[in-house]
């Protein structure tokens, strides 16, 4: 009993430590708003060092890192109004993150479209990816993730069909997968092959907001396909369709 009682002490000495750590993100986000007389997006955003939060964690370290997904969270939303000169701050972190906890599954499928492609960073979404590949070995999905950095954002053909061949080995893994690796490789038309790739991101995403980035890729190439077809040809009506699938209103707004 005592050492459920001291456990128990522990886990609410902890929870009020990572309320804490967020609070004085939030102080430290407002005083800087003042100092500087910057709007709710141009802010320096605080970021305490993976050493220190393990310092106050007392071993509760995937806590620490729920609470830092929330301020990842709600960064990524300030930064979707307006871009600042602050706010290619995601990779730092998704790496705090998935440092406290490597097992964190969500963090990673942020990794690609944030970091990789609104960052411009593939470098570091690749050093990301391979954590999460390395502690996560029964996941197709996150080798899979890594081939889309590859290939949308580091424009490393070769590389994606690797990491896809890696993830199709997965027992579990689509089997599609090995035959998108064959795509990446084939000398096609290279909106072709980024349609193929949103949409398999697309009917496998996990999360609503990767989807919705996958779909309104999709709109935006499937729209090129259309504007550039000849009228009334099979490319044209395929493109249609799929943006009606989409849900797209042609004749009218998205």
């Amino acid at each position: 009993m005592a050492v459920l009682v001291g456990q128990t002490r522990m886990a609410v000495y902890a929870m009020l430590l990572a309320a804490l750590v967020f609070v004085a993100s939030y102080a430290h986000r407002q005083t800087v708003l003042k100092l500087t007389g910057a709007g709710p997006v141009a802010q320096m955003w605080f970021l305490p060092s993976v050493s220190s939060l393990r310092l106050i964690s007392l071993g509760f370290d995937q806590l620490l890192a729920d609470v830092m997904w929330l301020q990842f969270i709600q960064y990524v939303g300030y930064r979707d109004i307006a871009k600042s000169e602050h706010g290619n701050q995601a990779g730092a972190m998704l790496d705090i993150i998935t440092t406290l906890d490597p097992h964190f599954e969500r963090a990673y499928f942020f990794t690609a479209t944030v970091v990789g492609g609104e960052e411009h960073d593939p470098q570091t979404a690749d050093k990301l990816l391979q954590r999460g590949i390395d502690n996560n070995a029964n996941d197709w999905y996150i080798p899979f993730i890594a081939g889309v950095n590859q290939y949308l954002f580091a424009h490393n053909e070769t590389q994606a069909a690797k990491y896809y061949r890696m993830s199709a080995k997965f027992p579990d893994a689509p089997p599609w997968l090995a035959g998108q690796a064959q795509i990446l490789e084939a000398h096609i038309p290279s909106h072709i092959k980024a349609i193929n790739v949103w949409q398999k991101i697309f009917d496998s995403a996990k999360d609503g907001a990767v989807k919705q980035r996958a779909r309104e890729e999709l709109c935006v190439l499937w729209v090129h396909v259309r504007n550039h077809a000849p009228p009334h040809s099979q490319v044209r009506n395929r493109a249609e369709q799929e943006l009606t699938k989409l849900g797209v209103n042609l004749f009218g707004s998205q």
